[in-house]
């Protein structure tokens, strides 16, 4: 009895290793459009470009937005068990390469309106992210003045694991206004062309010439598209709590510069790396006739302003000192070190750019978060809500 319980032992703990694990190898593995992954009610959050699902674990796809499905499934949810190295659908009563699991479309992401305030009471967070199964799960989170209608800021972890194998995906979704008082049609009118000239011409006459054809206010993104790895995340950046009025030539300059070394930084690293980005201040822009400086807003009413200064906190373990790059968003002043307002240290520590001194990209230059904060808010402790885990260095 003793050598039979012994084999029966032996037997289901070779049949334990040598079990199938269902593996998942971004980006080849993913259907298109891609559901929304979760693995152990969390989004998948891949640590390397294959990633094991172990034998009888369980995945949930769902493809969030109004008539949405998993195609193969006719089901908006679904949990599948990995089986044999591939998951098993109890409801279909059949196993599928995660690869033919696709949605109708991209998952429509929501944004989460909380009473959780912000910023030292000044806002109340906005969970962005989508609801799988009564459970909301964020991809990012915008602290939201609602107010003065501003981002506080946009607080976003970048995957360096991942950025190599991350979905490039040129969909482009349209901005949508949730959580703001204007609606989404009225907002689109202020990032127009028709729009902006007249806003313009009301400042500064008929003959301005900030705005034409080549030269206007972009939708800035704060957390954006390109730091995500799935489509789904990418395209849930996509709201205007999101972003603030941004001169193209600087959003395309130094602006997609600054936001590429902090995707090749989190690379380097191979994890998780955390950023705040915000903006300071509203722009004035001269009146050519008398020089007299102007605010710029896209609305009438003058809420929705366009920021003097983009900038983005940096933070890692590796990293020395806490980061902060700082971009002006004025591509028409000829300015140099002397609008720097805290110690440049992108040199020092082997983050400079031979493009950031060219003030009509958008002057660039980072500072120390501590000396940078200090300098801004006459405080020495900044206001962002770190996640559990993170802290400030000295």
């Amino acid at each position: 009895m003793f050598k039979l319980w012994l084999k029966l032992e032996l037997l289901l703990a070779f049949g334990s290793v040598f079990a199938n694990a269902c593996t998942i190898t971004i980006p080849t593995d993913l259907p298109d459009p891609q559901p929304v992954i979760v693995i152990g009610e969390e989004l998948f959050h891949p640590l390397n470009e294959v990633t094991e699902v172990q034998e009888n674990d369980e995945i949930t796809l769902h493809c969030a937005g109004n008539g949405n499905r998993v195609v193969a499934l006719s089901q908006q949810t679904a949990t599948l068990k990995c089986q044999g190295g591939k998951f098993y659908s109890q409801e279909k009563k059949k196993a599928y390469a995660l690869k033919d699991l696709q949605c109708t479309r991209i998952p429509t992401s929501e944004l989460l309106v909380t009473q959780n305030a912000c910023a030292e009471g000044a806002g109340v967070f906005y969970e962005v992210g989508f609801q799988v199964n009564d459970v909301f799960l964020s991809v990012f989170t915008i602290c939201y003045d609602s107010e003065n209608e501003h981002a506080l800021y946009s607080r976003s972890i970048v995957n360096g694991a991942a950025q190599n194998f991350k979905i490039n995906d040129s969909t482009r979704r349209s901005f949508r206004a949730d959580g703001m008082r204007f609606t989404t049609t009225a907002t689109n009118n202020f990032y127009t062309n028709k729009n902006q000239r007249t806003r313009f011409e009301a400042l500064f006459g008929t003959d301005q010439t900030y705005i034409n054809s080549n030269s206007f206010l972009a939708r800035g993104h704060l957390a954006p598209d390109a730091d995500f790895v799935f489509s789904y995340e990418q395209l849930a950046t996509y709201y205007y709590a999101n972003c603030a009025p941004e001169w193209q030539v600087v959003n395309a300059g130094n602006w997609v510069r600054v936001e590429n070394a902090v995707r090749k930084l989190a690379s380097s690293f191979g994890s998780d790396l955390l950023t705040f980005t915000s903006t300071l201040d509203v722009l004035e822009l001269p009146n050519p006739a008398n020089k007299q400086l102007s605010e710029i807003y896209l609305d009438k009413t003058e809420i929705i302003s366009a920021p003097k200064w983009y900038y983005k906190v940096v933070m890692h373990p590796n990293l020395p000192i806490d980061v902060v790059f700082v971009t002006l968003n004025n591509p028409f002043a000829t300015v140099g070190k002397e609008v720097e307002f805290c110690n440049n240290i992108c040199g020092k520590y082997g983050l400079d750019s031979s493009f950031y001194g060219d003030a009509s990209r958008g002057y660039t230059f980072c500072c120390e978060l501590n000396d940078f904060w200090s300098s801004i808010m006459n405080d020495e402790t900044p206001y962002y809500e770190l996640p559990e885990g993170w802290s400030y260095k000295n």
